[in-house]
């Protein structure tokens, strides 16, 4: 990614402010920042949730890409788990097996048309991989706790069988046991190859979970860490705009 712009109301400053970033098939790049940094803002861009409003350079595997719509990042294997499960994650009052097939219903369906079959088996093999805990995976995602509401959300993108992983707050209102799932299913995933960038607001998470770490502080990268350079008070100090170098390795 170069030269990545999200454009504010009009009169405003920008959301993301010329980010330059790259990610690895088989890598975890963690953005650090404070609220208001515009790191799901990026995510967003990248995915084309925001439409025409994002702009910049992309490549996909060296091919130039523009996603405006979210249907094209899916398409080239891009997948985005949001950070407000109830609201944009799962649709609560569906079915376990509808939520999950959601985003693949292309791939699912029979000459148009929905087969019930392909996605009951779909499901059961997706809930076996994330060891979801579930009475019947006919019953609504409501019913479920939260940990396993989110392991449905990130069941519906992995149908997708997607190349690339952008995880906007991924452990945010799940207990311990499913904030170690994740982390291992996450590990697995980079273990297969996808490549991951990863935001979350809890810094021992950043720090234990990434390969790499750039940081953000209103809409601009401040700083870029490897594993081995990042601390918590280094990255804090970036999140409050204290510039460092910012060119990606």
């Amino acid at each position: 990614v170069e030269g990545f712009v999200v454009e504010g109301r009009r009169g405003t400053r920008p959301l993301v402010d010329g980010v330059r970033l790259s990610v690895r098939a088989g890598e975890i790049l963690g953005i650090g920042g404070l609220q208001g940094s515009g790191a799901s803002q990026l995510l967003l861009g990248l995915f084309g949730a925001l439409g025409k409003r994002a702009r910049g350079r992309v490549w996909l595997d060296g091919h130039p890409i523009r996603n405006t719509r979210p249907g094209q990042a899916i398409d080239r294997g891009i997948a985005m788990l949001t950070n407000d499960r109830k609201a944009t994650g799962v649709v609560l009052s569906m079915s376990v097996i509808a939520n999950a097939t959601l985003a693949d219903q292309r791939r699912l369906s029979v000459g148009g048309w929905r087969s019930p079959n392909r996605e009951r088996e779909a499901t059961a093999v997706l809930s076996q991989s994330l060891n979801l805990r579930a009475a019947s995976l006919e019953m609504e995602v409501g019913e479920l706790s939260g940990g396993n509401q989110q392991k449905v959300a990130l069941a519906k993108w992995l149908q997708t069988d997607p190349r690339l992983m952008l995880l906007d707050e991924p452990t945010r209102g799940v207990d311990v046991g499913a904030k170690h799932e994740i982390y291992q299913l996450m590990n697995e995933w980079t273990a297969r190859g996808i490549a991951i960038i990863l935001i979350t607001s809890e810094m021992p998470e950043l720090l234990a979970m990434s390969d790499r770490i750039v940081v953000m502080h209103r809409g601009v990268l401040t700083a870029e860490f490897s594993r081995d350079e990042a601390t918590a008070d280094r990255v804090l100090e970036a999140a409050m705009g204290k510039q460092r170098g910012t060119e990606t390795r």
